[in-house]
């Protein structure tokens, strides 16, 4: 097996799921984007820059910048047209440190930061809780994401269908 270069990348995202609205994440596909990804995205479609020089940034080639710039546009083009949810997460990448990032137990509310080069880390060092959430590193602040919210289909929601109304008030048109 043939290993995979670490990228590296400078900024994490703001949020890391994105779904379209009033569908429940639960009911969803997720297409999952990777943290590379994500700053390929970054580099050449938000700050338009030159292949050359975001591949260089990155540490990669052209042609593996490239590659990982396409299966990105792929992944957030079907995303979009086909209704899924995206996800951001995950990948082999190096932090530059240019965006300090700190995560924060749910569990003990222990709150650390990471090794310089060490991608997200699935447990908690003091507890070893794998409830842990990212904390924006720029000043953005606590950025939680649960969801205990699940199709209406499976779960009692208090969304009826029209049908349902109708059993519900007792008025059937006859």
């Amino acid at each position: 097996m043939v290993n995979k270069v670490k990228r590296r990348v400078s900024c994490f995202p703001k949020a890391t799921y994105y779904k379209p609205r009033e569908i429940p994440l639960c009911c969803l596909e997720i297409a999952n984007l990777s943290i590379e990804e994500l700053e390929a995205i970054r580099l050449c479609d938000l700050l338009q820059i030159e292949q050359n020089e975001a591949a260089d940034r990155m540490g990669v080639s052209r042609k593996t910048f490239w590659s990982d710039l396409q299966r990105a546009r792929q992944k957030v083009a079907d995303a979009l047209v086909n209704g899924k949810a995206i996800e951001i997460s995950g990948g082999e990448y190096i932090n530059t440190g240019e965006c300090r990032v700190n995560f924060l137990c749910k569990e003990c509310d222990h709150m650390w930061e990471p090794k310089f080069d060490q991608a997200r880390p699935a447990n908690c060092p003091s507890c070893g809780s794998s409830l842990i959430f990212r904390l924006g590193g720029d000043g953005r602040g606590k950025r939680f994401v649960e969801n205990d919210y699940c199709c209406p289909k499976e779960k009692g929601s208090g969304r009826n269908t029209d049908d349902e109304n109708k059993k519900n008030d007792g008025s059937t048109k006859k």
